[in-house]
Order: C-alpha cells, then sequence, then structure tokens
C-alpha cells in the first residue's frame, strides 16, 4: 500500500503542474491544448508470433488486418503504414482470388523478419483518436528450426523478443491436425514437432499466450458441433508433454488461450488428391475468428495483471475506479498526466508489466468490462478548459475501444467455452 500513497502524492504534484500549464499562453506553433498528455499515455503493445514454416502466418496476418481495418464489426479499427496497407492487403487479394487453386501468398523467407505497426484507432465525432498501438513481430519459421543457425544473432535477438513481449502467438498448423486425423503418421511427428519447439520458448515467458490453431475450416468434419470439435483438438493437444506441462504450470496466473481460425472460411478451400489445400472455384473468403487474437491482447494483459494482484490492492484498486468514474472532465487531463507519471515510477520499481500498471491503477481493465464513462461537460473556452474537453473525449473514447476489445474473446468463450485454457481442463 506504501507504493498507492506514492502514487498519490506524484498525482497531487501532475494536477498542480497541470494547473499551471492551463494558465501559459499558448503559442502559435503548440500543439493542441492536452494534445501532449494525450500522446504520453498511449501504449504500445509488443505481439510476437512464432510458428512453424507452412502453419500459415502469412495467410492469418493478411486476414486479421482485413477484418480489422474498418470499423464494420467494432468501434475500433487498424491503421499501419502505407506500404504495409498496401502489401497486407495485396495477399488477401491473392489468397481470395479463386482463379488458379493452389495460387496462395508466399511464407516468409528464412532470412526475413516482418515487423508491422498498428495503430488502434476510432472516430469520435469528426475527430479520430489513436487510443493504443500494437507492434506485430513475426519472424520465419525456419529460424526455429534450423539447427545450423542455432548460435546466430537473429536466434539471440528472437529469445529477447520472446521475454520482452506483451503477447505470444503460437501459430499451429491445422492442416497437420488434419493430416494426422486422417491416418497419416506425418502429421503426428509434424505436430508434435510444432509443440515440442513452440511450448520451450513460452513456457519461460510471463505473458499471455495465445495457441492460434489455423486452417479451422479443414476440420468441419470433426463433429458438427464447434465448441466438440474444439474440445477433441484441445485433447489432442494435451497429448503432449510440453503442451500440458505450460497449461498446468501457469494457467493460474497466466491467460493462454486455444483460438481456432480460418483465414478464408468454410467451403473455400479442400484438400485435393496429394493433400494439397485448394480453392475452391467461385467460392468467396468470409474470414472466421481472425479478429480476436489481436483484439484480445490488450484485455488479456490487463486480466493477467488483475490475477496477480493481491486481495487488499485489488481492493483498493477497485475504489479508485469507481471513483474515477465520477471525475468531471476538469479532472481527465490532471488524471492522463497523472497515468504518464505513475507509469514511470511503477517502471523504477522493476514490477512485472509495468510500463502498464498504471493504467490498471486507473481503473482501465474496469473501465473495459462497461463501467460507466465519467460525467460533467466541458468549462469554459480556455485552454485549460479545451485540454481538459479533449482529456474526457479520449477516456470515453478509450474506454468503448477496450470493451469492444474485451468483447471478441469473451464472444468466443461464451460459443466455445473450450477456447480457455486452464488446469482443470
Amino acid at each position: 500500500m506504501e507504493i498507492l500513497l506514492v502514487i498519490f502524492v506524484v498525482a497531487a504534484i501532475v494536477a498542480t503542474l497541470m494547473a499551471r500549464f492551463g494558465s501559459r499562453k499558448r503559442r502559435h506553433d503548440d500543439p493542441p491544448p492536452g494534445e501532449a498528455e494525450i500522446q504520453a499515455v498511449i501504449p504500445t503493445f509488443h505481439v510476437l508470433a512464432l510458428g512453424l514454416p507452412g502453419a500459415g502466418k502469412t495467410l492469418l496476418l493478411a486476414s486479421m488486418f482485413h477484418e480489422l481495418q474498418a470499423p464494420s464489426r467494432q468501434s475500433y479499427y487498424l491503421s499501419a503504414a502505407d506500404g504495409d496497407v498496401a502489401r497486407l492487403s495485396s495477399w488477401f487479394a491473392q489468397m481470395a482470388n479463386t482463379s488458379q487453386a493452389e495460387d496462395w501468398p508466399r511464407g516468409t523467407f528464412a532470412s526475413e523478419t516482418r515487423h508491422l505497426s498498428f495503430g488502434v484507432k476510432t472516430q469520435a465525432g469528426d475527430r479520430v483518436h489513436e487510443v493504443l498501438r500494437l507492434d506485430y513481430l513475426e519472424y520465419a519459421g525456419e529460424l526455429l528450426t534450423d539447427a545450423a543457425d542455432i548460435n546466430s544473432d537473429r536466434r539471440t535477438e528472437l529469445f529477447a523478443q520472446v521475454h520482452s513481449a506483451h503477447a505470444l502467438l503460437g501459430i499451429i498448423d491445422g492442416g497437420r491436425i488434419r493430416q494426422h486425423l486422417d491416418g497419416d503418421p506425418q502429421g503426428w511427428t509434424e505436430l508434435h514437432r510444432t509443440l515440442n519447439i513452440l511450448v520451450p520458448h513460452m513456457i519461460g515467458a510471463s505473458c499471455p499466450v495465445s495457441f492460434v490453431v489455423t486452417k479451422w475450416d479443414l476440420l468441419s468434419h470433426l463433429h458438427e458441433d464447434e465448441n466438440t470439435r474444439l474440445s477433441l483438438v484441445r485433447d489432442l493437444l494435451m497429448s503432449n508433454d510440453h503442451f500440458r506441462t505450460l497449461v498446468h504450470l501457469h494457467s493460474a496466473q497466466r491467460v493462454i488461450r486455444l483460438i481456432p481460425v480460418s483465414a478464408v472460411g468454410s467451403g473455400f478451400a479442400s484438400l485435393d488428391a496429394s493433400g494439397h489445400v485448394v480453392k475452391i472455384r467461385s467460392a468467396q473468403a468470409r474470414p472466421a475468428y481472425v479478429d480476436v487474437p489481436l483484439s484480445a491482447v490488450v484485455p488479456d494483459l490487463f486480466d493477467q495483471v488483475e490475477m496477480r494482484l493481491d486481495a487488499k490492492l485489488r481492493a483498493a484498486l477497485d475504489a479508485e475506479a469507481r471513483r474515477q468514474t465520477r471525475l468531471n472532465s476538469a479532472q481527465s487531463t490532471a488524471m492522463l498526466a497523472f497515468q504518464a507519471s505513475a507509469r514511470a515510477l511503477f517502471g523504477a520499481l522493476s514490477l512485472p508489466l509495468a510500463a502498464f500498471a498504471a493504467d490498471v491503477l486507473m481503473g482501465l481493465p474496469r473501465d473495459s468490462r462497461g463501467m460507466a464513462a465519467e460525467q460533467g461537460q466541458a468549462g469554459p473556452a480556455s485552454q485549460a478548459s479545451e485540454a481538459a474537453r479533449r482529456a474526457g473525449e479520449f477516456l470515453r473514447v478509450r474506454r468503448q475501444v477496450l470493451q469492444d476489445m474485451r468483447g471478441k474473446p469473451t464472444m468466443l468463450e461464451e460459443r466455445l467455452p473450450s477456447s480457455r485454457l486452464s488446469a482443470g481442463k
């Protein structure tokens, strides 16, 4: 509780500084009032995707962006650099084109690392707000499997990225599961090889993990009920010692998910006589669940922070969260600056997930589960009131985005309870 006391002292100091800021005359080249404080509390979450060659990482990435690049099913959307948008859109278009049955986007080259930065944005009135950023990193699958490269700088870099990530995506090739279930022993061999390579990388990390089963459409024959189908896949994965150990050791204090995805959707592709995945002419791509892995990153991270809090500290945070729902807009700017200062304080103390612990303190995860937004109206037309108005609007739209983000994995769990892994399952 001493930490909370220090932070509230910091809050008082920051509020005083913000009051002084409000009385300073604005220069012509200054940013809009409150903008610097807003930018200071926009966090970047680092997502690392790991998967062996042929698992479907490229198709998943293209399909995820396609589904989330417009606010058609949620209040938020992803933005990216122009070159990345063109590349992702080209991959999706190539994938969706059924004129050539075996024309799929190429995978990641052995020497290639894909690094994309996504802004998570939302529209409020006539303004677009960027509320957080997702830094997406994907290494070539060969880096995980090439023994000759074991001491390379890139391998060392990969290990460092695993331990600094805020979310890990383990990409499991659903085609290998289908191959095994069809009686081909190579499928079982490759599936266990995948898990034996991926899980040791993840077991020492501290962030949430989502195992993403690709090519879910190829497994529709397992059972007509989708959750029963996923339960069968889960049981198959749990037969691997490494996978089972990860779930039993870490599911009590880490969020571990099993997310089935199809980059193209049901009825788009099938297996030919040689076992190759081919497109069905005139079929239409309708991706399934590909919006869940990235949408779950932030709520899963905050849920995991809460799982590690003791009861007394959790009660204090809940009380603070309830208090903040009653803040008026004149207090919002100081609150934003408070978050930035508190994050720095937590970072100096080297606490787990330090960069975002202040957002937890400010009730951010509870807001995303639907707490009422703060009341209050904008004050007089001055720099201070304009800064407060902008800060209040930002906080409101951020809460809406986080609520919508949480809705994606919640919907998946309601529809497919087997998607949440725990030691008891």
